[in-house]
């Protein structure tokens, strides 16, 4: 039988690691060594399957928010093992109680998809939360407003970096639609000193892939990180954000670009960036359209009804 138990701080690298052997059954790696590293998967939300000893599988219940408006399960591992896959859906499922549940089962991933079907679910015909974006990489032209300047971060800018981070992701300056309604201006980015440093500490974080765009003043106007998975030879945006005074001068794109000509020297055949067209915030999806990449199914989406 699989012990399964609340996930902790130390599990952060089987988790990654598990994800980099399970691709494309699991979230590309580096993505999640973001969500490890800021928070996003923590005690509350998630739990691990051991099975003597070893990391097996995991799941997180996300409750709804201001873009979801039910709970939603993730869950990795099942098809790997089927045991330790039934046990973190039982998990997971008491958790969310008698709330409308969305499970993405990641392609490949029959076994889960089987334990969906056995446990209530039917395939979502209104929801993207299983598509992400994603493009071919190959040698692309960057081109950036005059006196900009698009270069690895450097040793001794943690604090602009991380500066750059909080005020692009400032929630009350992202451009929310009006669905959403106002946002607390007092409300601001959790990204910090230590969540960077724990950036820096994930799997496959890379300092030449920490991208910035300098400014003409010399200050930071955007930032992203490119995880580059060498095994599975292709890479992830996560995140990437514009200060709000630099907005609309091309920056975004620039980097998305650029995420694309680092992961072909590197040998790789695909970038994907973690959006999707989406009504409810879909600034994003539009900019880096435009620029090639398009959406992609990485799995199905299951809803269980409210019970």
């Amino acid at each position: 039988m699989p012990e399964i138990r609340p996930f902790r701080a130390e599990d952060s690298r089987s988790l990654e690691a598990l994800a980099q052997l399970l691709w494309p059954m699991a979230p590309h790696p580096g993505g999640l060594g973001w969500q490890l590293a800021t928070g996003e998967i923590s005690s509350d939300n998630a739990a691990v399957a051991l099975r003597n000893g070893e990391l097996v599988g995991w799941s997180v219940v996300e409750a709804p928010n201001a873009l979801f408006d039910r709970s939603q399960i993730i869950l990795v591992g099942a098809s790997a093992d089927p045991e330790a896959g039934a046990a973190l859906l039982d998990r997971a499922l008491a958790e969310a109680g008698d709330a409308v549940v969305d499970l993405l089962t990641f392609e490949g991933d029959g076994e889960l998809r089987a334990l969906a079907e056995r446990s209530g679910f039917d395939v979502s015909d209104q929801n993207t939360y299983g598509e992400w974006m994603s493009r071919d990489a190959g040698e692309e032209e960057v081109v950036l407003p005059e006196g900009y300047r698009l270069r690895p971060v450097r040793e001794g800018e943690e604090e602009a970096r991380v500066e750059c981070h909080r005020t692009a992701w400032k929630p009350s300056d992202l451009p929310w639609p009006e669905r959403v309604g106002p946002v607390n201006p007092e409300l601001t980015s959790r990204f910090s000193r230590e969540r960077y440093d724990n950036t820096r500490a994930a799997l496959l974080y890379d300092r030449e892939l920490d991208l910035v765009v300098e400014a003409p003043d010399g200050s930071l106007a955007a930032c992203c990180v490119v995880w580059w998975d060498a095994e599975n030879r292709c890479s992830e945006i996560e995140p990437l954000g514009v200060v709000p005074a630099h907005r609309r001068k091309g920056l975004a794109v620039a980097m998305a670009l650029q995420a694309c000509t680092l992961t072909a020297r590197r040998g790789g055949a695909r970038v994907y960036i973690n959006t999707t067209p989406n009504e409810a915030y879909p600034t994003p999806a539009k900019t880096y359209a435009t620029v090639g990449y398009k959406p992609v199914d990485r799995g199905t989406v299951y809803t269980r009804p409210a019970g």
